[in-house]
């Protein structure tokens, strides 16, 4: 992953932002903190509650911590792995 250029990381974290869909289950590379306090934790599933692509070109997908369950903001080059949903989300 290393010898990657740029360029290639920013378009697989395109492709897994576009891939994934609300109600997906995401797992991380690595736990996630925020101002030293652990929010996600690496190897646990969480349900993307939300996918939002800013004006600015950052992607993130939402989901909830178990431990503060506060809505948490996700970049797609944190997950290393995903799961579909069995039955898709309808939003009405």
């Amino acid at each position: 992953m290393y010898n990657q250029d740029q360029s290639e990381l920013i378009l697989e974290a395109d492709f897994i932002w576009r891939e994934i869909s609300v109600g997906d289950e995401i797992y991380l590379d690595a736990d996630f903190y925020s101002n030293d306090q652990r929010l996600l934790c690496r190897g646990a599933p969480y349900q993307v509650l939300a996918k939002t692509d800013k004006t600015c070109g950052a992607q993130e997908l939402i989901v909830q911590s178990y431990q503060t369950q506060e809505l948490v903001a996700v970049s797609p080059y944190l997950v290393c792995s995903y799961e579909c949903s069995a039955q898709p989300i309808l939003i009405s």
